[in-house]
C-alpha cells in the first residue's frame, strides 16, 4: 500500500513506534479538512494490523480491513443527520477497547470528527484515556483541536497533519476523475486540501465553477442578470464554500492592491460586504436562509461597494 501523500513522516514515526513496542495509546491526527487525515488513520491501522507490518493489502488481516470487517477494529464518526457525537457512541468505543482482541492482542478505534463530540461524550472519553487497556489504540481524527478539552489533548500524542503542496495536490487529483480543463482550477481551490474539490469529479459542478470564476472576474462590471441566473441554477449543486472561495479570490487582489489609495469608508464597506458573503454558508445553515436569494443579495452589496472604489 502506498504512503498517504504529505504524511509520510507520521507514517514512519508510527511504524517505528510499533516496531519498537513503544506505541502511545492515543494518537490525535489534526489539521484542516480535506488533507487526508482519515486516509492516514486507515493506513496506520493497516501498518499495525498487517501480518507483515507493511499494510500490504494482500494478507488476511489487510483484506478484512479493506472489507471493513476486521473484528479488532472499530469505527466511530458523526452519523448522518446528527449534530454531534454522543455519549453512547463514546461508550461503545470504550467498551470495544476494553475487550480482548479476536484476531490478536490489539484493538484499534478510529474516532473521526472528534471535534464534534458533545460535552458528555468528551467527558466519558477522558475517563477512558486515563486508564487505557493493554493493547488498545485510539486514533482520533480532528479538524479543530481548539474545540477539544485541554485534558483530552494532553493525554494524546498530537500529530500535526499539514496541507499538501500544489505538486502533491496535483498528484492526488490526477487519480480522480477530474477533466483536464478543470485541473488548474481544482488545484487552486484545493489550497492544499484535495478533499475540498472531490465534487469537481462531477462535470456539471466543475463547469459551473469555471463559469462562476468567469462571471466574477470583474465584479463591479459583472452583469446582474447573469449573476442571478448562475446563482439560481447552481447554488443547489455547487458547494457553498467553493462559491465563496472563488469570490474571495476575485476580491482580495482588489483590496490588497488598492487599499493604500482607497477611501477608508469605501475600503471598510468592501470588507464588510465580503465578510457577509464569507459568513453566508454558515448563516444558511444556522438561520435557514434561502440560499439563492441570500447569496445574490450579498453579492449585489459587494458589487455596489466595489463600484465606489
Amino acid at each position: 500500500m502506498n504512503a498517504v501523500l504529505g504524511h509520510e513522516r507520521i507514517e514512519r514515526h508510527f511504524a517505528a513506534a510499533v516496531a519498537e513496542k513503544r506505541l502511545h495509546h492515543a494518537w490525535l491526527l489534526h489539521g484542516m479538512k480535506g488533507i487526508g487525515k482519515r486516509m492516514l488513520a486507515d493506513k496506520l491501522v493497516g501498518l499495525m494490523m498487517c501480518e507483515i507490518a507493511t499494510a500490504c493489502g494482500e494478507c488476511h488481516a489487510c483484506q478484512m480491513l479493506s472489507a471493513g470487517s476486521h473484528p479488532d477494529v472499530h469505527y466511530a464518526e458523526l452519523l448522518d443527520g446528527k449534530r454531534d457525537i454522543n455519549i453512547e457512541q463514546v461508550r461503545d468505543v470504550l467498551d470495544f477497547l476494553s475487550l480482548s482482541g479476536s484476531e490478536g492482542e490489539r484493538r484499534i478505534v478510529i474516532l473521526d470528527d472528534a471535534e464534534r463530540m458533545n460535552v458528555q461524550a468528551a467527558n466519558a472519553l477522558l475517563k477512558g484515556l486515563e486508564e487505557p487497556g493493554a493493547g488498545s489504540l485510539l486514533l482520533m481524527v480532528c479538524a479543530d483541536t481548539s474545540v477539544l478539552p485541554a485534558t483530552i489533548r494532553s493525554r494524546c500524542l498530537l500529530q500535526d497533519c499539514s496541507p499538501l503542496s500544489d505538486d502533491m495536490v496535483a498528484k492526488v487529483l490526477a487519480g480522480m476523475d477530474i477533466a483536464g480543463e478543470h485541473m488548474a482550477l481544482a488545484i487552486s481551490l484545493a489550497e492544499g486540501a484535495p478533499g475540498r474539490v472531490v465534487c469537481m469529479q462531477d462535470a456539471a459542478v466543475a463547469t459551473a465553477l469555471q463559469q462562476w470564476k468567469q462571471l466574477i472576474r470583474d465584479i463591479p462590471q459583472a452583469d446582474i442578470g447573469e449573476l442571478e441566473g448562475w446563482i439560481r441554477r447552481h447554488v443547489g449543486i455547487v458547494p457553498h464554500a467553493l462559491i465563496i472561495r472563488l469570490l474571495c479570490m476575485a476580491v482580495y487582489p482588489v483590496l490588497m492592491n488598492n487599499e493604500p489609495d482607497m477611501n477608508f469608508e469605501v475600503s471598510e464597506n468592501m470588507q464588510k460586504a465580503l465578510l457577509a458573503c464569507i459568513r453566508w454558508p454558515g448563516e444558511v445553515i444556522r438561520h435557514g436562509l434561502r440560499p439563492a436569494p441570500s447569496l445574490f443579495s450579498g453579492v449585489l452589496q459587494l458589487r455596489t461597494a466595489m463600484r465606489k472604489a
